[in-house]
């Protein structure tokens, strides 16, 4: 065995700071791996839990305005009713429905769009880009409803009667 005592020349042998320098550096390697591996894990979470939060926000946007659209439908047809009517004279003019629905212009602080759809599967349809993130809610409507894509925002439902056929009206979204 040697003695840590004995010199070699002038210099004492002496392997001590190297230990605390290696043990330094393994210290500071560990702590990187470790600490870039929990802003890796909870990155992912962070991203899952954002995009769980897109999609709540944009089913609740979504059946906000179905469940508008089928009010605007009932709206319209009441007044519609009016002109059809024997006793009301239908030289009175045409039926007017509006409905004016507050939407949130961002879900999670994000923008979106909503599209609306008619024929046999009518729907509303929100989405979003960042994340990429869409929602169809399905809606029943007598009065046909005008296809359109609007921004995230609030919006008007107004019923465009027909001055000629009571049942020839539809409904149109617009962004207000």
């Amino acid at each position: 065995m040697r003695d840590p005592n004995r010199s070699v020349g002038s210099v004492r042998a002496d392997s001590r700071a190297v230990s605390t320098t290696v043990g330094y550096v393994l210290t500071l390697a560990i702590g990187a791996a470790l600490l870039s591996g929990v802003v890796i894990g909870v990155g992912g979470v962070l991203d899952s839990q954002t995009d769980r939060a897109v999609r709540g926000d944009l089913s609740v946007v979504g059946q906000e305005l179905a469940a508008n659209l089928e009010s605007a439908d009932r709206i319209a047809r009441l007044a519609e009713a009016g002109r059809t009517d024997p006793d009301v004279d239908p030289a009175d003019g045409t039926a007017v429905a509006t409905v004016d629905v507050d939407l949130p212009t961002r879900v999670a602080g994000v923008p979106y769009s909503v599209e609306i759809t008619s024929g046999s599967d009518p729907a509303v349809v929100v989405a979003t880009t960042r994340p990429e993130a869409s929602v169809r809610v399905p809606y029943r409507s007598l009065t046909p409803i005008e296809e359109t894509t609007l921004r995230g925002g609030p919006v008007r439902i107004t019923y465009v009667a027909d001055g000629t056929d009571p049942s020839a009206g539809t409904l149109e979204v617009t962004e207000r």
